[in-house]
């Protein structure tokens, strides 16, 4: 569990959101602005989710795989 506060960015907002899609759906495609936060603050904001369970967290990050 974490003790340090999430930063407040842009995509702040729209967690409790995704959360509650990921509870119903098992996927989900999050769609921001560069800078919002998407790689940054999503994952952390989902790992202690209940519905997570053993499950893990698949990023992906198609700027960094293109320039592979």
């Amino acid at each position: 569990m974490r003790t340090n506060p999430l930063p407040e960015l842009p995509v702040s907002a729209l967690l409790p959101a995704l959360g509650q899609a990921l509870a119903t759906k098992s996927n989900a495609v999050l769609v921001a602005p560069p800078g919002a936060g998407k790689t940054t603050l999503v994952p952390l904001a989902l790992l202690d989710a209940p519905w997570l369970g053993a499950g893990k967290i698949v990023l992906l990050e198609p700027r960094r795989l293109a320039a592979r």
